[in-house]
């Protein structure tokens, strides 16, 4: 498990409303690494599901005028990989009833306790997706709660969350009717996510070494706004390396008038542009294996 670590993912010189523009550009970036990570997890083998902390870090700075020190950042469990053993040793359960479930059990990142699960409920019995139309759906379920009231929530809002399902051999789609991502600090709402699917995207390859998504459409809300940004991914490639993809774009418009871009340039970096607005990205669930 990897985590990346700014000075502050803010600049401490601009105006607030400045740096809630920012966050708002990275955040809409973050739910696209979200169903990245996610479909690299899909298959119930992968390690690594909690890199989420570099959020609470980004929204803490730019809302917490006092949040400006190292030390105050890690009361909130913003503390490196090597302290983070509980939660990276989570893993899912065997295959039981056509799940595999992974339980955080309240286990903790120096101060944040992790809480729910994640499950996979296959449509075969035995957990594979070795015949056409089988299909697996992710459920995330499960807080993230710090000191001082801070508390990220991930939970579906739809029926099955997300859902990959093999159309033949090597191919499948990705499909997504709800994921919302929610932070709240001392009851303030900071930020507030959903993303789902249009139209489904097209994933080739059965692992990391071959697996590209192309295709269909995206669209990532952000619900205090009310705006949201419509993505379509182009050979959105994996590396062996890494759990998120490493190279190819997301391209698309959003209900304001904008034209945005999200560029992958290498494990857990890339690049957004919204609008005339242009920032670089440190995925916050994409990490080097």
């Amino acid at each position: 498990m990897k985590y990346i670590f700014s000075l502050l993912a803010v600049s401490l010189l601009v105006g607030c409303a400045e740096e809630e523009s920012s966050v708002d550009i990275q955040e809409t970036a973050q739910q696209i690494g979200d169903v990245m990570a996610s479909v690299d997890e899909s298959g119930g083998t992968t390690n690594g599901t909690m890199v989420m902390m570099e959020s609470h870090k980004r929204m803490i700075a730019a809302r917490e005028k006092a949040a400006r020190s190292f030390a105050f950042l890690s009361s909130f469990g913003l503390l490196p990989s090597a302290q983070a053993v509980a939660c990276k040793d989570t893993t899912f359960t065997g295959c039981a009833s056509s799940q595999k479930v992974r339980d955080l059990g309240g286990c903790t990142i120096g101060a944040a306790t992790f809480t729910g699960d994640i499950t996979l409920q296959f449509s075969d019995n035995m957990c594979v997706i070795d015949s056409d139309g089988d299909s697996v759906d992710r459920n995330p379920d499960f807080t993230v709660s710090g000191i001082r009231g801070a508390n990220l929530t991930v939970a579906k809002t739809g029926t099955y969350g997300q859902r990959i399902t093999r159309v033949s051999s090597g191919n499948f789609t990705f499909a997504n009717d709800g994921i919302r991502r929610l932070f709240t600090l001392a009851g303030e709402t900071l930020f507030d996510y959903t993303t789902r699917t249009t139209t489904a995207i097209s994933i080739t390859g059965t692992t990391r070494t071959d697996r590209i998504m192309t295709g269909g459409q995206l669209r990532v809300t952000n619900n205090i706004s009310g705006v949201y940004c419509n993505y379509a991914p182009s050979n959105v490639t994996w590396a062996s390396t890494c759990n998120c993809a490493t190279s190819g774009t997301w391209t698309g418009t959003c209900s304001d008038g904008k034209d945005t871009t999200i560029t992958v340039t290498g494990c857990g970096t890339g690049t957004i542009i919204v609008g005339e607005e242009s920032e670089g990205l440190s995925f916050d669930r994409c990490y080097s294996l």
